[in-house]
């Protein structure tokens, strides 16, 4: 009677320990995907987010950047940020302000 039985001898083991390396490999490949998708995901989400509304504010005589921003600047919210904020979204590159100029106040 002749046995059916398969050696196990050193390539089947070799074979193993491929196919064990390789879907390590894989797997880690596989992980590294899924991780780099959702840090794209979440930053097209943030980038996406639409900006805060805003009111006009019409500069009158005696006006000043830093007295605008001050009544326009929520508890606990420094008033340089606001400041900043209403240079950027009014597009202004001092903080100079003329009579009857148009600003974007952010609400907060």
């Amino acid at each position: 009677m002749s046995s059916s039985k398969q050696p196990s001898g050193p390539d089947q083991e070799g074979d193993m320990q491929m196919t064990r390396s390789q879907l390590s490999v894989q797997l880690s490949v596989l992980l590294a995907t899924v991780c780099v998708v959702f840090l794209l995901i979440g930053g097209a989400a943030e980038a996406e987010s639409p900006p805060a509304p805003t009111v006009e504010y019409v500069v009158e005589q005696g006006d000043t950047l830093w007295q605008i921003a001050v009544e326009h600047t929520a508890t606990g919210e420094d008033v340089r940020d606001v400041i900043s904020d209403i240079k950027q979204r009014s597009r202004l590159t001092s903080s100079s302000l003329q009579v009857g100029q148009v600003l974007q106040i952010p609400q907060h």
